[in-house]
């Protein structure tokens, strides 16, 4: 089938069902023939397909399953040209020859021969040995040890969702593994097979509402259309929807762009709906299939919460009318004070009353307050994310609403804006008790942090500008766009809430300044004193610093599952403690350590203090006084060879490497391309020149530790001694392996100079898509230009490069005519 083939079958309503059975049916024929032209021995075996093509399940680059039955293994003879003809027709077979031993044997050892089995229909062959099999073998592999196999399926089930993500609102999510995937509705079917007979999707109507299976229905025909253009679309078996896909999908499937949300985004949004009806009704069958076969009668008791709420078998009922929508509210203050779970009838409840929550509710004294208390409670997390499933938080709030299932193409992130706002919450919550060594160090600022109402309420309100951002306004624009918007919204929802003037104040700063923190650490010279003490101005307090600090580690660490890292927990606690000492009132001009400690020789003294005088203020404010006498002892060998070389490996994975030397041209240029050509990650570095030429150049490597092998560091020191010392080699850097470009397309090259935060520097920063030898470029081109790099900070994450440089030229600001040459040079630099 082609594209154009499927296009107008999908034009003409095919569904996603009919589809897979039409695909199904083709192949059921080719077999077929292939079958009783080839197979010499055909009333010896018969053909029966297992799997996802015994399901009828089959999108065009789908493994198509099947198993030779016959009663012993002699009747195998004539089997083999009939399988190197299908291997012939180029069609991804996989198949296996089994007597009804077998079948029995290999399915009691490993689940998943039993789980293929479970599937079965029959294609050609013997049509009693088929019968046979049916009655006499697959009873035996069904119906024996249920409650084993029920088991290993709920703890498979559990392993696949942490696998894939943990959550439905994945912006990529795999349509067949994910969560609320087809694998879901797979595994309903296995346990109904199990445990009710169950052979055919149809026959859920046995177990589920009528509504439930409509809608369970809906969703799967979805996904199995998605599946199905996703193949094609790729020309390869690929169930992972990817933002290449988004748009060809959507187009395919009929979505097109409407006044506020693009066509991708109408497709996505209605995707995460379908999907968390999979997630909800999976839940549902696995709660029936996890119950205890024999149930004893026990007498139901009830224990009073408050008035009309009580507690029924760990459940909470309800015998108050919620048609008063305070008493909605007050019945989720009570799930967040007791942590129990609301029984299904509240929760029938609850969703039909919703419509009643309005304005008044949304200005109710009580209802607010209640609100706050699940706010202020230690299950924030849990409530709030019960409220969004069941649609009370977006009615309540409804600029949160406005992000439910809310696409937003922007660099690294990997959830729905309302996802990664609810992880980010969770977060939070977690490190109230958490046992990562790595995480102590937040945890206890968390734990003495006088208002976390406020700093939770701030991460559920840090986002809601992004319902106005277009997927090409572009990465850094997209920020300050969504964080004006945000802060307007966000002052219409604290009035309301009538909060007091410490707590609102410490709301809007945060909301405002979400990413401030980010930003400094990331992108800005954090050693240099006017950096910080501008930070700390806008800071003001202890109080904000804690609360920005442990904001931003909650955003960032719910962007995506591998974004928060090691290196960037480093570079924010040190921005953290450098402010921290600031606003307590540290000073110092860089000597007065050195004098008073002792592991200092004495004969060394005059030495530290001239070494010293001669390097920029920014050094002798920032380095650790340890490192100065390491720095001092570098330059008496610089002094003696003219060049060297240290590595210093950290306890978290990260890796300093301090080269010092005489400055030449193009030496940081030199540096990058020694270090990239060995494939690792430059993720910031530090040039120090000092008034006599010494240059101390610090580069810190994020992935030495993936890398480290017994003699690397050697190896290093000496490509970078020889790449300084050899004026005419060139080295171009090496990338990391195995990037993926794809997340890059999305998004354009930006550019940017500042001349406005530094008092004697330019600030140059580009995005782009990372590329062999693109750093060892943009370095080698300023170089050419006679711009001198100060400093740079160099991150580079999902195959995007966000690098910001601190530049002079001439010892000055790049400005008028020179600053456009540069910016337009490095344009095509970054373009090619």
């Amino acid at each position: 089938m082609t594209l154009n083939e499927l296009q107008t079958l999908l034009d003409s309503g095919y569904s996603g069902r009919q589809l897979t059975l039409l695909h199904t049916d083709r192949i059921d024929s080719i077999l077929r023939d292939t079958f009783y032209s080839e197979c010499s021995n055909s009333s010896g075996y018969c053909l029966i397909a297992v799997g996802g093509y015994g399901r009828g399940e089959l999108a065009p680059f789908s493994d198509i399953d099947i198993m030779l039955f016959a009663r012993d293994r002699d009747a195998s003879e004539g089997a083999g040209e009939f399988l190197y003809k299908l291997w012939d027709s180029k069609l991804n077979i996989g198949h296996s020859f089994r007597t009804p031993g077998d079948c029995i044997r290999e399915a009691r050892k490993d689940i998943r021969t039993r789980t293929s089995i479970l599937e079965h229909r029959y294609i050609a062959g013997n049509a009693d040995l088929y019968r046979h099999f049916k009655e006499n073998v697959y009873p035996e592999i069904a119906f024996r040890n249920q409650r084993g196999f029920i088991t290993e399926k709920l703890r498979e089930i559990e392993m696949r969702h942490r696998k894939s993500g943990g959550s439905i609102f994945m912006l990529e999510p795999n349509i067949k593994e994910g969560k609320g995937g087809l694998r879901d509705i797979h595994t309903i079917l296995w346990l109904g097979s199990v445990r009710w007979r169950i052979r055919h999707f149809d026959e859920l109507h046995k177990v589920l509402t009528p509504h439930e299976f409509k809608r369970l229905s809906r969703a799967y025909d979805l996904l199995l259309k998605i599946r199905f253009c996703l193949h094609l679309l790729s020309g390869r078996r690929n169930d992972t929807l990817s933002f290449e896909f988004h748009d060809g999908v959507a187009r395919m499937l009929g979505f097109k762009t409407s006044r506020g949300l693009l066509g991708s985004e109408r497709f996505m949004r209605y995707l995460y709906l379908n999907a968390s009806v999979i997630s909800d009704i999976t839940s549902h069958a696995l709660d029936i299939c996890s119950m205890p076969y024999v149930h004893l009668p026990a007498a139901i008791t009830k224990r009073k919460i408050t008035d009309g709420f009580y507690q029924s078998k760990d459940r909470i009922v309800s015998t108050v009318d919620l048609k008063d929508t305070d008493r909605i509210m007050e019945a989720f203050y009570i799930m967040a004070r007791t942590g129990k779970r609301f029984s299904p009838g509240l929760k029938a409840e609850i969703i039909k009353n919703l419509f009643r929550i309005n304005k008044g509710t949304r200005n109710s004294r009580k209802a607010i307050e209640f609100f706050m208390g699940i706010i202020s409670s230690n299950r924030a997390y849990e409530t709030l994310k019960e409220m969004h499933r069941c649609g009370v938080l977006g009615r309540f709030i409804p600029e949160f609403g406005a992000l439910s299932f809310l696409v937003v193409y922007e660099p690294y992130h990997r959830y729905t804006v309302d996802e990664h706002t609810l992880c980010a919450i969770k977060r939070l919550q977690e490190l109230r008790d958490t046992r990562y060594r790595n995480l102590e160090h937040l945890s206890s600022i968390f734990r003495r942090l006088r208002h976390k109402e406020a700093l939770i309420l701030s991460l559920l309100l840090h986002d809601i500008g992004k319902r106005g951002i277009r997927k090409d306004s572009g990465p850094v624009h997209a920020t300050g766009h969504h964080e004006s918007e945000g802060y307007r919204g966000m002052k219409g929802i604290i009035e309301r809430f009538n909060l007091d003037i410490e707590l609102r104040n410490m709301i809007e700063f945060l909301v405002k300044n979400h990413t401030l923190m980010s930003s400094v650490a990331f992108k800005m010279e954090t050693e240099d004193p006017e950096v910080i003490a501008r930070f700390a101005d806008e800071i003001v307090d202890r109080e904000r610093l804690d609360a920005i600090y442990l904001l931003t580690y909650a955003d960032m660490a719910s962007v995506g599952p591998d974004f928060w890292t090691d290196w960037k927990a480093y570079q924010l606690r040190e921005l953290y403690e450098t402010v921290s000492k600031y606003l307590d009132g540290f000073s110092g001009n860089g000597y007065e350590h050195i004098s008073r400690m002792p592991s200092i020789p004495e004969d060394d003294r005059a030495g530290v203090r001239h070494f010293l005088s001669i390097m920029p203020d920014r050094y002798r404010l920032s380095a650790p006084p340890e490192r100065k006498y390491e720095d001092y002892r570098l330059y008496r060998d610089v002094m003696e060879r003219g060049v060297v070389v240290r590595v210093d490996e950290g306890s978290t994975g990260v890796a300093e490497v301090t080269v010092g030397t005489w400055d030449r041209a193009g030496l940081f240029s030199r540096i990058v391309g020694a270090i990239t050509s060995m494939g690792m990650n430059i993720y910031r570095a530090r040039v120090y020149t000092g008034t006599n030429g010494l240059v101390i150049d610090k580069v810190q490597i994020s992935n030495w530790r993936d890398l480290w092998w017994d003699g690397m560091a050697q190896l290093l020191k000496k490509n970078l001694i020889e790449s300084i010392l050899d004026s005419k080699q060139t080295i171009r850097g090496k990338s990391e392996e195995g990037r993926s470009t794809l997340v890059c397309e999305r998004f354009k090259p930006f550019i940017e100079l500042d001349n406005e935060t530094s008092a004697d520097s330019s600030i140059l920063e580009f995005f782009a898509q990372d590329r062999i030898g693109l750093l060892y470029d943009a370095s080698s081109l300023m170089h050419n230009r006679g711009v001198d790099i100060i400093s740079a900070r160099i991150n580079t994450e999902s195959g995007l490069a966000n690098d910001v440089f601190c530049i002079q030229q001439n010892g000055s600001k790049i400005d008028g005519t020179a600053a456009w040459e540069l910016l337009l040079s490095l344009w095509e630099r970054l373009k090619g």
